[in-house]
């Protein structure tokens, strides 16, 4: 009977070690199913969907509050949805603790001209520049100061941007604004003639070349890009407007 007892009280025991056991390995199973700081963010960098990047970025965050780079890209994301606000809270935090990192700045300073702080934005975009200098800040801070009408200083901006990207239109058109702003004719003409190189099917571009030439009083070159610009685009409402005259001056000039 003793011996009988003695088994079962074994039994018993065996049974709830196993159970002990079982349980032990189910929670170890939820626990390493549960995903990491770092598995949120390799979700959220795995994802184009802004709202889902920050959704996963937030549980990273939740899980490490001090995952500074998972603040980084919620700024950056921030951005693209235009929740400019919170995107410069998230890039301050990076900043606090990564001062030197010049894409940081540059995004800031993103948010910042979003929300038309303005020195502050060109405050971030030449730090940025300051730390790394890269052609796309030279273009973003040369656009701010055009913007302001600091044509001069955006002037050696976007030259600077050239030297990076020589086969971007974009930047001798904007260029070439800033020089027709100072009156500074024939640099702008050489850059719409870059910019036509470049993009010989935009009529625009004729169109503001036509346009200097008829402050010079060139009207033979006047009608022969705006032909041009008709030729690419034949209602073209200014030069359909300005042409007839142009054709009238040169022909009296003769």
């Amino acid at each position: 009977m003793k011996n009988i007892f003695v088994w079962l009280s074994f039994i018993l025991l065996l049974t709830t070690c196993t159970r002990i056991s079982i349980q032990k390995e189910k929670a170890s199973r939820v626990e390493s199913a549960t995903p990491t700081a770092a598995a949120w963010y390799g979700k959220a960098t795995a994802t184009n969907d802004s709202d889902l990047k920050i959704e996963y970025l937030s549980e990273a965050i939740k899980q490490k509050p001090d995952f500074t780079s998972a603040y980084l890209e919620r700024g950056r994301a921030y951005i693209q949805i235009a929740q400019y606000d919170s995107a410069i809270t998230d890039l301050n935090i990076f900043i606090q603790t990564n001062p030197d990192v010049a894409e940081a700045y540059s995004l800031r300073g993103k948010a910042f001209e979003a929300r038309r702080y303005l020195n502050d934005a060109l405050t971030d975009y030449s730090k940025s520049i300051e730390i790394n200098p890269q052609p796309q800040t030279y273009i973003e801070r040369a656009n701010l100061l055009k913007q302001r009408r600091r044509y001069s200083k955006a002037i050696l901006d976007y030259s600077e941007a050239i030297k990076g990207v020589p086969n971007n239109a974009d930047i001798y058109i904007a260029r070439g604004v800033c020089y027709q702003k100072l009156n500074q004719l024939n640099p702008a003409i050489l850059d719409y003639q870059k910019a036509i190189q470049l993009r010989p099917n935009d009529a625009d571009l004729y169109y503001n070349l036509g346009s200097i030439y008829w402050v010079q009083g060139k009207w033979k070159d006047v009608i022969k890009v705006w032909e041009k610009c008709l030729e690419l685009q034949p209602d073209h409402s200014r030069v359909n407007q300005y042409i007839p005259a142009a054709r009238k001056k040169a022909h009296s000039s003769r």
